[in-house]
């Protein structure tokens, strides 16, 4: 099998003279090959070979044969790696002879050749414009690719299109890592975001074939023979969340619930790290320690839109009166917030943290470490043995903290909100390191464990609708501080029902707390 391994980006087009300006291809490479590029995309009527994850083109090339490739791209993570089949054929579409030769591939399993070829048509396209250099570096050979045109969602003259703006950086010879180097290079002076949406995949959407949508989160770890592997899959496929919701955001889909998937995603993520920055070997804590503290900016970011999103959701149930008032001054702070967020989305520093993540779990798939080499499940253990001590004392805590809140007047005012808020963090974060090694924690824990989760999630649901009620009641003071003429009742009442939320929640994770310490 062949194999193709490339790094794809995106690429603002207001940035292209400067990839070609750069220094590291003027001064490397050979003088630049321009071609353009005309592919189309085959499928059956059933779409048998999208669902199969197999992409298989002719492209057409000044000058040069037809050339028919197939591809099969991984169901998860970033699509770094693919397998890859290619030779020249005679005509414009593939025929029995050209089918016959890829007998050997995936595609096989769609049928027989002659009647595989019989169904299929070409239904997606692009059309661009290709400048490529081949760089010798650090005794590899990789060609860096900028593609300029679109992604045609048809094969008809009027048929629906995308824009395509992209740098691939395709390892031609010598070391992986190599590329990952030369990408970073190059990212210290052009923001390179990378991508895990290939070219068929964005001629779908413009057909509508495939919706905008974030992968699946990356959540647990998973039982594998490696637990470098594991980690790595888990850090691509978060990866992949965060990048392709950026994406979506840049192309207009600036949706409640893309915003909070990412945040969830980072939340999850950066918990991880702490796990591996504790434990993890030596010679990794640093790039956790990093990696962590750039994610962070990034959640501040994310939560401050978040935090608007949710409190549009609850002014629904404002009074009629004010609710115009309040919605207008709610849009006008997620616009504020939403701007400062796509700006750092399009940034050379959240390119530049994207790609490091990546190239750190190609160092875990990769590695050679003790903690690479040892199955999921011992590594899993190691950690939640490590942190078992922390885990027993947060329920204590806990369980002082409500005994304290118990204590206090049935004033809200006397109520230590920034301690729930504390409070409510810690529990997310516990509840996501004990969802990270799942499959391991009755193993380990047994019923404590459990009783654990369970805990987290209550703190971590009631703090949240309190917290997030005590936002809304301030916000809309705000308002009213602008517009006297509005009800003064809402604030007050807001304040209160975020008391008695938090006060009912607290009462019961205080026994849920008691019983975890048992």
């Amino acid at each position: 099998m062949s194999q193709e391994r490339e790094l794809k980006f995106r690429i603002d087009p207001s940035q292209h003279d400067a990839l070609r300006a750069h220094p590291v291809l003027l001064s490397l490479a050979a003088a630049p090959r321009s071609q353009a590029l005309q592919s189309w995309y085959f499928d059956t009527p059933d779409h048998a070979l999208r669902d199969a994850g197999l992409a298989l083109r002719v492209r057409h090339a000044d000058g040069a044969p037809r050339v028919l490739t197939l591809k099969s791209s991984p169901a998860h993570g970033l699509q770094l790696e693919r397998g890859e089949w290619e030779f020249a054929i005679d005509g414009d579409v593939p025929d029995v002879a050209a089918l016959q030769r890829l007998q050997s591939t995936p595609l096989a399993a769609l049928g027989d050749a002659a009647a595989l070829a019989g169904n299929l048509r070409a239904v997606l396209g692009t059309r661009v414009q290709r400048t490529a250099w081949q760089v010798p570096w650090q005794g590899s050979l990789l060609e860096v690719c900028l593609d300029v045109g679109q992604a045609l969602g048809g094969t008809a003259a009027d048929a629906p299109a995308l824009p395509l703006s992209e740098v691939e950086i395709e390892l031609l010879d010598g070391q992986w890592l190599h590329a990952f180097d030369l990408a970073w290079t190059l990212a210290q002076d052009i923001p390179l975001l990378l991508s895990p949406t290939n070219k068929v995949q964005m001629a779908a959407r413009a057909a509508g074939m495939a919706p905008w949508q974030l992968p699946e989160l990356a959540r647990s770890l998973a039982p594998h023979a490696r637990g470098g592997q594991a980690l790595a899959a888990a850090l691509q496929q978060a990866a992949a969340v965060l990048a392709s919701g950026a994406e979506m955001l840049h192309h207009g889909h600036a949706h409640a619930d893309t915003v909070h998937q990412m945040r969830l995603q980072l939340r999850r993520l950066r918990v991880l790290l702490r796990l591996l920055q504790t434990t993890g070997p030596q010679s990794q804590r640093a790039a956790c320690k990093w990696l962590r503290g750039e994610w962070r900016w990034a959640g501040q970011l994310l939560g401050a839109v978040r935090d608007v999103d949710v409190c549009l959701q609850q002014a629904a149930s404002l009074a009629e009166a004010e609710r115009p008032a309040v919605h207008r001054g709610l849009e006008h702070k997620r616009a504020a917030r939403l701007q400062a967020l796509l700006a750092y989305l399009r940034s050379a520093r959240f390119g530049r943290v994207l790609l490091a993540q990546a190239r750190w779990a190609q160092d875990w798939s990769d590695a050679e470490l003790a903690a690479a080499r040892q199955p999921s499940s011992q590594l899993a253990r190691r950690l939640l043995r490590f942190h078992r001590d922390d885990l027993q004392l947060h329920p204590q805590r806990w369980a002082e903290l409500l005994a304290i809140w118990q204590g206090q007047t049935a004033s809200p005012a006397d109520a230590p909100w920034e301690a729930l808020h504390v409070l409510r963090l810690k529990a997310k974060q516990l509840r996501y390191a004990l969802e990270w090694l799942a499959p391991w924690v009755d193993e380990v824990l047994g019923k404590q464990g459990r009783a654990w989760l369970k805990l987290t999630s209550a703190l971590q649901a009631d703090l949240g609708d309190a917290l997030d009620t005590l936002r809304l009641a301030r916000w809309v003071n705000e308002t009213r501080a602008a517009h006297p003429g509005l009800a003064a009742s809402s604030d007050e009442d807001g304040v209160r029902q975020a008391f008695d939320l938090a006060s009912r929640g607290l009462q019961r994770a205080l026994q849920a707390a008691r019983s975890a310490s048992r």
